[in-house]
């Protein structure tokens, strides 16, 4: 069966959604509304669409599918009323979003604290949480974990959000929403829990309204080293935001080939029962191989960074916005933005004569050690 289909233009257009649409719409996702969907079968959005009952009421739509793991902008209680059917995407960008927090411990050289035993607090254990908390206990670095909402396992901590949030380094994974008991929205709030340690390494990848604009500040007031690829107003980011941070990019840590393309075949998937197998994205060989006399931590970071350098992107935003980002110029560089490959599965070309902390490394991260013949 073919769909008439409108869709976010940020989604990736893949064969299997090409396959499977008989005409397919494309349009910025906060502009879509109730005049497009009039002919439509399908509606595919991301995370800027509110999908609502004035959206849907006088449409065919059937069916509404998600490219992103959060559904706070969806209605699914009147999904469910009316019928329509409706899929998400939990874990299409999750490995994005971890190597973008990698590279941010690289760009923030908070590598070798890792390799040392350092603690990461980690709030939210869904698929990014656990996969960020598995490759840091890999590395050799501790993990603390806060998330009522799902069952942690014996071998990592789990203690209250307060105790996570004093962590040396803290990076929110955690879901949207207003759910009694644990509310996530406004989780980082002034005042901050008392006894915050200097020289905090602060991540949000997650969703920005988790840090209220007071505790963005009082985590500066703090001395916080702060990092953000969401923001407490987005898409509007005020000058007093852009100057808190050291590194910030424009939502962008889940924009990978290989995730968007994962996200738009499990909604094709969902809705037509179609799978691909194929790898999206054959690997590319990153050379690290003039490197051996790199202490192990100073190898890793650049090999963290030679995937993928996040102050490049916060440059970007930095001097194509200047002090305040108006909701336009940040759509844009999210509609604009030129993929990034990951480094999971990638070939890593290594030195000859090193010991072997070096490849449990590279495998700890899943890419592929290559060794000179």
């Amino acid at each position: 069966m073919r769909y008439r289909i409108v869709a976010d233009e940020n989604i990736e257009v893949t064969p299997e959604l090409v396959s499977i649409s008989e005409h397919l719409l494309t349009l910025p996702g906060r502009t879509i509304n109730s005049n497009h969907l009039k002919d439509a079968d399908v509606l595919l959005v991301r995370s800027v669409t509110p999908v609502t009952a004035s959206l849907l009421a006088e449409s065919p739509v059937a069916f509404v599918g998600t490219a992103t793991a959060g559904v706070e902008h969806i209605d699914t209680e009147y999904l469910a009323r009316r019928g329509i059917k409706f899929a998400a995407a939990p874990g299409a960008n999750a490995n994005a979003v971890i190597e973008y927090v990698l590279s941010v411990l690289a760009a923030r050289s908070r590598i070798a604290e890792i390799l040392k035993g350092g603690t990461v607090g980690i709030v939210g254990y869904g698929h990014v949480g656990q996969g960020l908390a598995r490759i840091i206990l890999a590395l050799g670095g501790n993990v603390t974990v806060w998330d009522p909402w799902q069952t942690v396992p014996a071998n990592i901590k789990s203690h209250s959000l307060e105790f996570v949030l004093k962590q040396p380094i803290v990076s929110l994974h955690a879901a949207l929403h207003e759910q009694k008991p644990w509310p996530s929205r406004a989780m980082v709030d002034a005042p901050l829990p008392p006894n915050m340690p200097a020289g905090q390494l602060f991540i949000n990848a997650s969703r920005g309204e988790l840090v209220t604009e007071a505790g963005l500040q009082a985590l500066v007031m703090n001395g916080t080293d702060i990092v953000l690829d969401v923001w407490p107003n987005e898409p509007s980011v005020s000058a007093t935001q852009v100057a808190a941070v050291s590194l910030g990019t424009p939502h962008i840590a889940g924009y990978t080939r290989c995730a968007k393309i994962a996200a738009t075949d499990m909604l094709v998937y969902a809705l037509a029962g179609l799978r691909s197998d194929d790898d999206p994205v054959p690997p590319l060989a990153i050379d690290m191989s003039s490197y051996q006399d790199m202490p192990v931590d100073a190898w890793l970071t650049r090999l963290l960074l030679s995937s993928y350098d996040p102050k490049v992107d916060s440059d970007q935003l930095a001097h194509s916005c200047g002090t305040v980002v108006a909701p336009n110029d940040f759509d844009a560089l999210r509609r604009d933005y030129k993929l990034r490959r990951e480094l999971r599965g990638r070939l890593i070309r290594m030195p000859p004569n090193v010991d072997e902390n070096f490849e449990r490394l590279v495998l700890a991260l899943g890419a592929i050690p290559v060794w000179p013949e």
